[in-house]
């Protein structure tokens, strides 16, 4: 794997969030139309993207590759509610923040940064492959994440019963939250790519160009994002740095070696070994920010975790590449 070709794409992405934090700074861009380009990003592009990556796929052929695409899906979670559970003990953050810390460390931007660097890194064939981790992520999400959000907000009242669960946490709210655009694009596409569904010549056209879109945006909201944040906060607390080496570089590398003997053995595919890496190093999920915001914590300080994470990401992401 050249990482010199894989700095150079980072570079490039880097260079549109740069176009975002510029765009904001000048007022081209406000809250409201960050917002509503925010919502046509997760709720159209995104998800065509996801679908334009199965077009064409053989599921024959890599129907051995999707079996241990599923099992690096399940000890992906696995292991970071494992490592999400010792990491608040070792940086010691303030009692509020220790949830904030099990989130920020299971929940990382698989969707919104994820996509656009598995294309750039391993084309649109390991588009399949990531529309089983939306899958997983949602689901995890909306059951997990919003305990843990919620457990956050208790912390941050010094209220201890966390379980009491307001009524928008509900069963109903749950699977409303969990159909939405993004899960309904990654079924689309399992279904396509397991039954090999030929569409017309016009979608094809229609879900490239559409799909195309989706990175320059994405990273443009990312750059957006950074601008609102406030940038002394951001750099001062040394925790996140600490979470960053640990959770960004550390753990990624430590699992590339852990598992290299078993990938020769079993003969796995190196995209989907090297996706499942990958997606373990990226930066925290800026979906966390809201969902926090949302159960009354101190969504703030997640803020900081994404937006340094992301930042970090640039040299993080060629870095435990370079182990691949």
């Amino acid at each position: 794997m050249n990482i010199g070709i894989i700095f150079g794409q980072m570079l490039v992405l880097l260079a549109m969030m740069a176009v975002g934090f510029f765009c904001y700074k000048k007022n081209w861009v406000s809250d409201e139309t960050a917002g509503h380009l925010s919502k046509l990003v997760v709720n159209v592009f995104n998800p065509i993207l996801v679908v334009n990556g199965v077009l064409g796929q053989n599921s024959v052929d890599a129907g051995n590759s999707v079996a241990w695409n599923i099992m690096f899906i399940v000890a992906y979670f696995v292991m970071l509610m494992v490592v999400g559970s010792f990491l608040p003990a070792l940086l010691r953050p303030e009692a509020k923040h220790k949830s904030i810390y099990r989130l920020m460390t299971i929940f990382s931007n698989v969707g919104f940064m994820g996509i656009p660097v598995i294309k750039s890194i391993f084309g649109d064939g390991a588009m399949i492959y990531v529309a089983f981790y939306i899958l997983g992520y949602n689901i995890m999400l909306y059951t997990v994440g919003m305990f843990l959000a919620q457990k956050a907000g208790a912390e941050e009242q010094e209220v201890r019963n966390t379980l009491a669960l307001e009524k928008k946490s509900g069963v109903a709210e749950f699977f409303k939250r969990l159909i939405n655009p993004g899960v309904v694009a990654a079924l689309f596409a399992v279904v396509i790519f397991a039954f090999g569904i030929q569409l017309p010549e016009p979608v094809l056209t229609f879900c490239d160009y559409m799909g195309n879109t989706t990175i320059p945006l994405s990273m443009i909201m990312i750059g957006i994002s950074m601008a609102q944040a406030n940038v002394k906060e951001v750099f001062t607390d040394w925790r996140i740095y600490v979470f960053i080496l640990l959770r960004m570089i550390a753990l990624p590398i430590a699992v590339t070696f852990a598992l290299k003997g078993v990938v020769a053995a079993y003969a796995i595919d190196p995209v989907v070994f090297g996706v499942f890496v990958v997606e373990l190093g990226m930066p925290v999920g800026s979906i966390i920010v809201m969902m926090t915001r949302e159960c009354g914590t101190d969504a703030a300080y997640c803020t900081r975790g994404v937006v340094l994470s992301t930042l970090a990401s640039i040299i993080t992401i060629p870095l435990i590449c370079a182990f691949l």
